[in-house]
């Protein structure tokens, strides 16, 4: 993320922006395979991820959270 803050020109910007991309995107997949097999049955408070779009946003805040 820091990466596409301090981003010098468009091109730059765009591969920052690709590469962030990619992470969330890869990090939806692994993550909603892990929360529902892994971390629901190991901690009673957490409850299944039922969308893709909510295993999105998780990983995306997760993500923004690392900045």
């Amino acid at each position: 993320m820091l990466g596409i803050i301090s981003s010098r020109n468009t091109s730059d910007l765009l591969y920052q922006l690709t590469i962030f991309l990619l992470f969330v995107i890869i990090m939806t997949f692994i993550l909603r395979f892990l929360w529902n097999s892994t971390m629901v049955k190991h901690i009673s408070i957490l409850r299944q991820v039922e969308t893709l779009q909510e295993t999105f946003l998780l990983a995306l805040g997760i993500a923004l959270f690392r900045l």
